[in-house]
């Protein structure tokens, strides 16, 4: 009983490294994630944020890169190139007045990101640290138009 007791721990531990050293080597592969805040210059346009995820290097084609929280929201990730993904999360809307979208606790730091991995078919997760604000950008307003 002891023999099965001690290769059931050995297993489980050498599961668990392999787990732990997958996860620091897929967060390896991120070199920086910034974000840029937007406002639409004109009535409906709303507000939000747009993710950008930058790579040190292409991610294993066995590894998808699905979606991110940031600041209690959440947002699909875009593949924009080998070396760069984004996600763009709209917090309100400005139709009538302002209207915030809908928050998801996600018990991160404002500057913390959750990014959300499908690794062999397995969703696996990875917080990143130090996420760079960029100026925001302001849309400019629709020109009346002239009757």
């Amino acid at each position: 009983m002891k023999i099965i007791a001690l290769f059931a721990i050995t297993f489980l531990n050498l599961v668990s490294c392999s787990s732990n050293k997958l996860h620091q080597e897929t967060k390896y592969y991120f070199e920086k994630i910034t974000y840029q805040n937007w406002v639409g210059g004109i009535k409906g346009a709303g507000g939000g944020t747009i993710l950008t995820i930058t790579l040190q290097k292409p991610v294993p084609k066995n590894t998808e890169i699905i979606k991110i929280q940031f600041q209690e929201r959440e947002g699909r990730v875009t593949k924009l190139n080998d070396l760069s993904y984004q996600a763009s999360i709209k917090t309100f809307d400005n139709e009538s007045e302002t209207i915030p979208t809908p928050t998801i606790k996600t018990n991160l730091k404002p500057n913390q990101a959750k990014v959300f991995l499908k690794i062999n078919s397995k969703e696996s997760t990875i917080i990143i640290d130090d996420v760079k604000e960029l100026p925001m950008l302001a849309y400019p307003s629709a020109k009346p138009i002239n009757n």
